[in-house]
């Protein structure tokens, strides 16, 4: 499959905060940049990426998410955090901040 893009995408937008906002028919995704003084506080911030999506394409997304933060921690991150055992248990899972995956 080709996939065409213009030289200013190619190189991708940096974010480090993001906003999700749905309705009954679609999902919206606001990645955003903060910059931020030196005690850590956000000072100015800029939207880099709006964009707009089905439920099911959101569904799929949080299962390659998932599938790929599991083979992301099972090589990056410390044996301590999931123990020696880490093939052995369940891959941690992306859950909602509110508890109701």
């Amino acid at each position: 499959m080709k996939i065409h893009s213009t030289p200013e995408q190619l190189g991708g937008v940096w974010a480090n905060s993001a906003a999700v906002r749905h309705s009954p028919h679609e999902f919206t995704i606001d990645f955003m940049r903060f910059d931020y003084d030196a005690e850590g506080k956000p000072q100015t911030g800029v939207l880099v990426q709006r964009v707009n999506m089905s439920p099911l394409f959101v569904s799929q997304l949080i299962t390659a998410l998932q599938d790929n933060w599991s083979k992301y921690a099972d090589k990056a991150m410390p044996r301590e955090l999931f123990g020696d055992d880490v093939d052995g248990g369940d891959p941690p899972t992306i859950e909602p901040p509110d508890g109701s995956a």
